[in-house]
């Protein structure tokens, strides 16, 4: 149901709520007039009911005095009875079972309270002086103002109408003479202005509690809407603590991961380094053995101080103190330096090192907005998965022209990687296999760190993969 009320602000206090009604209609200034009518019918419509039956029924019983007071007139009187009031109540009785009677309720009650008092008065006005009349008038009243359900305005217009035909035909047409009018208009006055008065405070408090309750409604809305939020905020609450809690449990399970790793993925050049270093010592070995043991030795060196330079670099990009300087490249002669880096290292595994791109085969220079440090490290961490991960086949590097992009690619045919895996393997720590005994090395850093890289020069990093066949590895940078 709608709000029936207005919300003022009292010297910047809490909002007061009131209820504006008409001082003398008693209706709603509000918009909502029409739902208050509704309620009180279907709350008065009972009441209404068994009171018209009532009063039908004193209407009738009272032409017994028809007989008794005086024959001359009984014949008019029954007629104003039985033909006219009576009808008229029993018809709008059994007119208040059809639908249609919400709408006219009030203005049929108003007519036969007029109709009702006319006819007293036109008995009256024909014996004045028979007092049983002037009280059948009173009971008319009573009905009117307090039982039927006529609401004060027309029950107010509804007496005043009935007491003006009741003095005019005492007046000008009835013998009475003026101390009787001005006795019996004392009481009759009397009890227009009570049941006026009784009329406006029953229909005034109805419409009270009425706003009472719509109010009540209102506020028990707002309640039940504020704990639903507030059930809602708690469950949305919840589950970002069960998420956060989630995070942070695999976060330590990663990191305990990650550290066991690193200290293997450590431990092994350094042993290769101390080993091959107290080998170096021996004078039992040939100078040609040495010169193997040197070059194992630095190929450990090497690999320690990759890792070392991953572990600073992910320190970088945390912390926002990684330094990226772009400039214009020229993608081709890039990429054929890139393919003479890595060839010998694809010789090494047996793998074909391909170069592949369309605008390769064209005269026309392709550049690249890019850090070329960044763009090299970025390239190689790719590559060097690609050797890790294929035992057989080819690795293919290239590029392609993409609307304002470049968009790069390394192609491999080695194990391919898992769907549900194509998000998290760009995570810091995370890996395909996060075992100590996975069938490959690598500390899980390189692809995060590529990740981090492309995006902080404008670009971005996606893999695609089918298991068994291979995985590509793509990433696009903006064009100069």
């Amino acid at each position: 149901m709608r709000d029936i009320y207005r919300i003022e602000k009292q010297n910047g206090s809490d909002p007061q709520i009131k209820m504006y009604l008409n001082k003398i209609t008693l209706s709603f200034t509000d918009l909502f007039e029409k739902d208050f009518r509704i309620k009180y019918f279907h709350d008065s419509l009972f009441q209404f009911r068994i009171s018209f039956l009532v009063v039908t029924f004193l209407y009738a019983v009272f032409g017994y005095l028809d007989n008794r007071v005086t024959i001359e007139y009984t014949g008019l009187f029954h007629a104003i009875r039985f033909f006219v009031v009576i009808p008229l109540f029993l018809f709008v009785f059994l007119l208040s079972f059809c639908k249609c009677f919400i709408h006219i309720w009030q203005e049929l009650l108003f007519i036969c309270f007029i109709v009702g008092g006319t006819g007293i008065t036109l008995m009256t006005v024909a014996i004045p002086l028979n007092y049983a009349y002037y009280l059948g008038l009173m009971l008319v009243f009573s009905a009117g103002y307090f039982f039927i359900s006529l609401r004060f305005l027309l029950a107010s217009i509804a007496g005043l109408i009935t007491l003006i035909l009741f003095n005019t035909g005492l007046i000008f047409f009835s013998s009475a003479d003026s101390n009787l009018i001005f006795n019996n208009n004392f009481f009759f006055i009397s009890a227009n202005v009570i049941g006026m008065f009784a009329a406006y405070n029953i229909e005034y408090y109805k419409r009270r509690d009425f706003f009472l309750n719509i109010q009540l409604d209102n506020r028990n809305a707002e309640i039940a809407h504020v704990n639903r939020t507030l059930e809602s905020k708690v469950d949305e609450r919840t589950n970002e603590l069960t998420i956060s809690m989630k995070k942070a449990e695999e976060s330590d399970r990663l990191k305990s991961a990650f550290l066991a790793n690193m200290s293997h993925e450590i431990r092994t050049p350094l042993n290769g380094i101390i080993g091959f270093s107290e080998l170096l010592a021996d004078e039992a070995f040939e100078p040609e053995q040495k010169k193997e043991f040197i070059r194992h030795i630095t190929t450990n060196g090497n690999n320690l101080l990759n890792i070392i330079s991953d572990i600073m670099d992910i320190s970088k990009i945390e912390s926002g103190e990684i330094k990226i300087r772009c400039k214009k490249m020229n993608v081709k002669s890039w990429l054929e330096n890139i393919h003479a880096v890595n060839q010998i290292k694809a010789k090494e595994k047996n793998l074909e090192l391909k170069t592949f791109s369309p605008e390769l085969e064209s005269e026309k220079d392709v550049f690249v907005f890019a850090d070329p440090e960044r763009l090299f490290q970025v390239i190689n961490n790719l590559i060097s998965n690609a050797l890790k991960f294929t035992s057989e086949g080819f690795i293919e590097i290239g590029y392609r022209l993409a609307d304002e992009m470049v968009e790069f690619h390394v192609k491999d045919t080695g194990a391919g990687i898992p769907n549900e895996f194509y998000e998290r393997i760009f995570e810091r720590f995370r890996q395909v296999e996060t075992s100590n005994t996975r069938s490959f090395g690598g500390n899980g850093l390189g692809l995060a760190i590529s990740k981090n890289l492309v995006e902080l020069m404008g670009g971005k990093i996606w893999v695609e993969s089918e298991m068994g066949k291979g995985s590509t590895f793509y990433f696009a940078l903006p064009k100069p």
